[in-house]
């Protein structure tokens, strides 16, 4: 009899503790996506690789300070902005920044919302970012009016790389390296991952915790507005993070003119680490032929 009763408790009991692990999760998962983490002190800047550069400010759209270096080649014949991840900075994109500054391209490095030195406490996965890329293509046309600009962006800036072109005509040629086509899926497709069949419960909460409509992130929508300027999406098929399948699906939905690059071996945003002086290659030469 007791045990019976006992039996029935937990049986009774187990939906409750099914929902507080489900909120528990959400609220992680949601606190993940919106709540910056600590800011890195000591980085590689532009001087260490004897590039000469300057620390530039511009506001966003709501009114939030962005922070960044502008590296501006002599005799310029065009502009990249260089977009980081969601948890990156600007100093993860010196490398390239370094290169196609090289190649005659000035270069606008700078942190997003709640990262590096710009201001904020509230971060997303492509939403709030592409409004700080719209202020740094405003910024970066009245450096150099009258110069073409291109965007790369590295995973959530791949996916910003996107939408921001999608939206500002302006922007001539971009590249996608690691993208993911919408918030949604991506978030699905790592909580699936991690919590197997007891993810959608956690999904359905964690958008409700989000400030903003993660639908608004879907670069699969909009990538077909950008043609036709070009787009040279970027993979690595050892990807755990971000779906290769991904890249596939962004490109066959753009428009021409377009490059799809696949690489074997290479992992999360790993192409550049793969062959550093190759990745220079392909992606200078891309924006040299269609800037």
């Amino acid at each position: 009899m007791a045990g019976a009763r006992i039996a029935r408790s937990l049986a009774l009991g187990a939906p409750a503790v099914g929902a507080s692990l489900a909120a528990l999760a959400s609220w992680v998962t949601a606190r993940r996506i919106t709540a910056p983490g600590p800011r890195e002190e000591k980085f590689v800047t532009p001087w260490e690789l004897g590039i000469t550069y300057e620390e530039v400010a511009f506001r966003a759209e709501d009114g939030l300070l962005l922070r960044g270096w502008w590296l501006p080649a002599p005799q310029a014949k065009r502009t990249v902005i260089a977009l980081h991840g969601h948890r990156g900075a600007r100093h993860h994109c010196v490398g390239i920044g370094a290169a196609l500054w090289r190649r005659e391209a000035n270069v606008l490095l700078f942190d997003h919302r709640g990262r590096g030195s710009s201001e904020g406490d509230l971060m997303s996965l492509g939403y709030f970012e592409t409004l700080d890329t719209l202020a740094a293509i405003e910024y970066s046309l009245a450096r150099a009016p009258g110069v073409q600009l291109g965007l790369i962006g590295y995973s959530m800036g791949a996916a910003v790389a996107v939408m921001a072109a999608a939206r500002d005509e302006r922007v001539g040629a971009i590249v996608a390296d690691s993208p993911f086509v919408s918030e949604r899926e991506l978030v699905r497709f790592l909580l699936r991952r991690q919590m197997g069949f007891l993810h959608p419960p956690v999904i359905a909460l964690t958008e409700r915790l989000l400030p903003y409509d993660p639908g608004g992130v879907e670069p699969l929508r909009e990538v077909a507005k950008i043609a036709p300027r070009a787009c040279l999406f970027v993979h690595g098929l050892h990807d755990e993070t971000c779906d290769p399948k991904d890249s596939v699906r962004l490109d066959e939905a753009a428009g021409e003119p377009k490059e799809l690059w696949l690489l074997e071996g290479a992992g999360h945003c790993d192409a550049y680490f793969a062959d550093r002086e190759a990745y220079c290659e392909r992606v200078g030469s891309f924006f040299e032929e269609h800037l």
